[in-house]
C-alpha cells in the first residue's frame, strides 16, 4: 500500500507526550505499508457518511484515516474525545 502523513498528522505525533502511544502509532504504519488490503486490519472502521473515511482505534487514541484506492492518507491523530470535533 502507498502512504501519505499529512502535515496536521505529523504535526500531532509529534506533540504527543505518551511514547508507547506514538510508538504503536509507528507500528501501525509499518503494518500499513506491509499489507495487501485494509479490510482485514485491526481495529479499522468506516465512519458512517463518508466514503473514505475510516478510523483506526488505539486505546483512547484514534487515527484518522482516507483510503481511495490503494492510497492510505494518515489524516489526524488524537484522543477519542477530540478527534471527531474536526476529522473527517
Amino acid at each position: 500500500m502507498d502512504i501519505e502523513l499529512t502535515r496536521k498528522f505529523q504535526k500531532q505525533i509529534e506533540n504527543c507526550k505518551n511514547q508507547e502511544i506514538k510508538s504503536k502509532v509507528f507500528e501501525i504504519i509499518q503494518l500499513v505499508i506491509k499489507t495487501e488490503s485494509m479490510i482485514s486490519f485491526h481495529n479499522l472502521k468506516k465512519l458512517t457518511g463518508y466514503k473514505y473515511s475510516y478510523r483506526i482505534k488505539q486505546g483512547d487514541y484514534r487515527i484518522g484515516i482516507l483510503i481511495k484506492d490503494k492510497t492510505v492518507v494518515f489524516a489526524a491523530f488524537d484522543h477519542r474525545s477530540d478527534i471527531y470535533k474536526y476529522f473527517p
